[in-house]
């Protein structure tokens, strides 16, 4: 009888071993974060959302049904952070579907947001200020209708290693503040109505491969702290 213990003892724990795993593949994304997506959608001003937490996937997002080819609508998820079972929003790509809303402010209820994409929309309005509590590595809102001043809240989220606020309309100075982002590897402030002369404070930005400020105007003297930018490979 002894065997057939065993086997049935076998048997047992392949069955309790395959449960867990079953459980470990029904990982979903955090329902509040799903919310807080549509909320997201909505504030953009995007229609017909629809959002799976199961598989992380954009299942619906139009404005229009006159699209570009090469629109881009994504979001990733991270299954290995955080204190929870659950799957986390890290990156969201809403790029070319002709959103006609604003920049969401709710991005910071997203706790382990990274990336986020918005370029070649209809946004207006500014960038939130409530986005300087998140932990951004790279903002891209390329080829907007955005206006106003550049935060100077943006100095704040550290993290950031790339900025595009390319072809919009933000007027003003370019705020001191972004030379503390010693992270950053690529500022592109290109088409824009920004004015003045570059801040002294940029010089802080060694780390700098992509430094993009044409179609503006600025003015004054080149700097010359631009040759301590060693890793300047863009200019």
């Amino acid at each position: 009888m002894l065997p057939l213990k065993r086997a049935v003892l076998s048997w047992i724990l392949a069955v309790n071993c395959f449960m867990l795993l079953s459980l470990g593949d029904s990982t979903r994304v955090a329902q509040e974060e799903v919310d807080i997506m549509e909320q997201i959608a909505t504030t953009m001003g995007a229609t017909h959302w629809k959002f799976n937490g199961e598989s992380c996937q954009i299942e619906a997002v139009r404005v229009t049904t006159d699209l570009p080819s090469w629109f881009e609508t994504d979001v990733v998820c991270n299954c290995s952070i955080g204190n929870d079972t659950a799957c986390h929003i890290v990156a969201i790509t809403l790029k070319g579907i002709n959103l006609p809303g604003v920049l969401p402010p709710e991005l910071v209820k997203l706790p382990y947001i990274q990336k986020v994409d918005f370029a070649y929309n209809y946004l207006s309005g500014s960038i939130p200020t409530e986005w300087a509590s998140t932990q951004l590595n790279s903002i891209s809102v390329l080829v907007n209708r955005l206006s106003g001043v550049i935060p100077k809240e943006l100095g704040n989220i550290t993290s950031l290693t790339y900025i595009n606020l390319e072809g919009n309309r933000f007027s003003g100075i370019i705020p001191d503040e972004l030379g503390k982002l010693i992270n950053l590897k690529a500022l592109i402030l290109s088409s824009n109505q920004l004015e003045g002369e570059l801040p002294v404070s940029l010089s802080g930005l060694v780390n700098l491969a992509d430094f993009r400020i044409s179609d503006n105007n600025l003015s004054g003297p080149i700097p010359d702290f631009i040759e301590k930018w060693k890793q300047l490979t863009k200019l």
